[in-house]
């Protein structure tokens, strides 16, 4: 079988407070995998990356380094 591949960036930030915040959360999961399936893409998998970048010229005269910050990505996919 020969697939095509497809990254979509997950919801970034959830502040879940109570449960409607979760069922929010959820729908909008659940909306990003339903359009991309209206185009033809099946879900996958769903894979965190993680994103480095080197901070300011000030922060590192205070001994910061760099900044890693995580991100979700929807894995799509559908038959070429």
């Amino acid at each position: 079988m020969n697939f095509e591949y497809k990254c979509v960036a997950a919801p970034k930030e959830l502040i879940i407070k109570k449960q409607s915040d979760m069922d929010k959360a959820v729908a909008g999961f659940a909306n990003i995998i339903n359009n991309e399936a209206v185009q033809g893409w099946e879900f996958y998998s769903m894979e965190q990356i993680a994103t480095t970048v080197p901070v300011g010229c000030l922060a590192a005269l205070f001994g910061k380094k760099e900044e890693t910050t995580y991100s979700n990505m929807l894995i799509f996919r559908r038959m070429r």
